[in-house]
């Protein structure tokens, strides 16, 4: 018996061997749980319009919800728009007109090849089929449809970047994007957000389908955050999300830090929704991702908010999350010259506007897509341009404090405005008699606009300067239709969802004005409801 005993040396081979099985996982023991600060069935990431629209749609189903935001105030960058939103409308596209110019439009889609439309050739034939029973009706109302906001979308964001890469949209995201923005809509609205009663066409949305929020952008955030608070849902402002927390393969919470830098760990039982925007507010990062601008400064001016800076693209790639479309970025043209504000300007809508540069020319399709716009606007001495509007679109609006600040300018005649400018009043005159022409004949020889307003002829007139900033961020993480972010394989990371700016593959290479706000309401109602779900 005593045989079969180690002795001291076998000891020590044993010792070594479970040492060695144990360095290699052998006899490791069980991962623990992550100790957990708070637990909330959902857990979202971002406090702007797509986190909220998820975090109540989440308390909606019955979740208990945690909303954390690392700025000291929810809005993200929905807080900064303009509100607009896209979608089909038949109430009141029904009381517009089709115009000339938008009948020569659909006409063109008629001429289309389909096998030019990549997976949108099934779209673009079922479009064909409603124009011309459309035509054959004798209607004269507004044409719209889900299927032609589809085209649109596909046509403004097929995009090829510096490299000769080509980029579409996805078609399976824009189909659920276009087919539920209406539902959207009236989910906002029974949650108290209010809309214009007339359809116009938000720059570079291509089509009169876009939606004005009344009180714009925060009308959204008021009405949600009212709606989440009733909901019990727990909203934690200044405070970062850092690290996923992964579990066996599944993300089941985050690592957080405080104002004061406290670290918080708050685990999701059901699932965690990424809801923290894209990188606009994020120069380096910016320049890193690039392949679509020749120059994109580090100092050029956003319209960003300046918290909205890759986090949670950043946070996702590291649970192996897919980034897709992170080479294009899109810059707004109408922004301010010197900080990138959207609000410090008069205009109307994307047919009303006149675009001049500064010597008094036009150059450029004011209906164009916002990286059209852009590259147009870089090209012009100081990448400078004015918009220039008369009394009808300035309405009874009070502009004194522009005035005041010299965002705008103002005069009783053409003349006097381009002096203020710097402007040759000749060209100035002359260039707006000329498209005065264009609208009687809502025809443009010059640049192809497809839609036109009023003429500019009622006195005082005003000229805003604007110049283009980053805006908003194309790529991201990739989701499915169900907002569930996939892996570099294709299938979902179990209890990881995103909606809003930090997602991509929606608007490829450039978004539609007015698509941004349906996007982040569309995929944020449905990746609160899925994770509530756990789906």
């Amino acid at each position: 018996m005593n045989k079969l005993r180690p002795n001291r040396m076998g000891w020590a081979l044993i010792l070594l061997l479970c040492l060695t099985l144990s360095v290699s996982g052998c006899f490791r023991r069980a991962p623990q749980k992550a100790e957990a600060d708070k637990e909330a069935d959902v857990v979202v990431l971002g406090g702007g319009g797509a986190g909220l629209a998820a975090a109540t749609a989440a308390a909606e189903k019955g979740a208990s919800v945690i909303l954390i935001e690392k700025a000291a105030f929810l809005g993200g960058n929905t807080v900064l728009a303009g509100g607009a939103f896209n979608a089909v409308n038949p109430e009141l596209q029904g009381k517009e007109e089709l115009k000339q110019a938008l009948r020569d439009e659909l006409e063109e889609i008629l001429e289309a090849a389909e096998g030019e439309f990549g997976d949108f050739k099934g779209t673009l034939a079922t479009l064909k089929e409603q124009i011309q029973e459309y035509f054959a009706s004798g209607e004269t109302k507004l044409f719209d449809s889900v299927e032609l906001h589809m085209i649109h979308t596909y046509l403004g964001g097929k995009r090829t970047d510096l490299a000769g890469n080509e980029i579409a949209s996805d078609f399976a995201l824009t189909k659920t994007l276009c087919t539920n923005a209406p539902k959207a809509k009236k989910w906002l609205e029974e949650h108290g957000v209010e809309f214009s009663d007339k359809i116009d066409t938000v720059l570079g949305a291509l089509w009169p389908r876009t939606n004005s929020v009344i009180g714009m952008g925060n009308a959204y955030i008021k009405a949600l955050s009212e709606a989440a608070r009733a909901k019990d849902v727990e909203i934690m402002l200044e405070t970062r999300g850092k690290e996923l927390i992964m579990e066996e393969g599944k993300v089941v919470g985050v690592k957080a830090e405080d104002a004061a830098g406290k670290e918080i760990t708050i685990r999701a039982k059901k699932g965690l929704v990424m809801a923290t925007g894209g990188f606009g507010a994020n120069p380096e990062m910016r320049a890193k991702y690039n392949t679509y601008w020749e120059d994109l400064p580090l100092e050029m001016p956003t319209t960003n908010s300046p918290h909205i800076s890759g986090d949670g693209i950043v946070m996702g790639e590291k649970v192996g999350a897919n980034l897709v479309g992170m080479g294009f970025i899109q810059l707004m043209p109408s922004s301010h010259p010197e900080t990138g504000s959207l609000f410090s300007g008069v205009w109307g809508s994307a047919e009303t506007q006149l675009f001049v540069n500064k010597d008094g020319r036009r150059f450029v399709n004011e209906y164009a897509e916002r990286d059209v716009l852009s590259k147009a606007a870089l090209q012009q001495e100081d990448a400078l341009f004015f918009i220039i509007v008369d009394q009808q679109i300035v309405g009874d609006r009070d502009i004194e404090v522009m005035l005041e600040r010299k965002d705008i300018f103002q005069a009783d005649t053409l003349e006097e405005l381009a002096e203020m400018i710097a402007v040759p009043p000749e060209n100035l005159v002359a260039e707006v008699e000329k498209y005065n022409g264009y609208v009687d004949n809502q025809h443009d020889p010059d640049f192809g606009k497809e839609n036109f307003g009023n003429r500019i002829e009622e006195p005082p007139f005003v000229a805003t300067p604007r110049s283009p900033a980053v805006h908003h961020t194309m790529g991201g993480l990739q989701i499915d239709t169900e907002a569930r972010v996939l892996a570099k394989d294709g299938k979902p990371i179990p209890g990881l969802y995103a909606a809003g700016e930090v997602t991509g593959g929606i608007h490829a290479g450039n978004r539609l004005g007015g698509n941004a706000q349906a996007d982040i309401f569309v995929f944020g109602r449905t990746a609160g409801e899925n994770a509530a779900e756990g789906k």
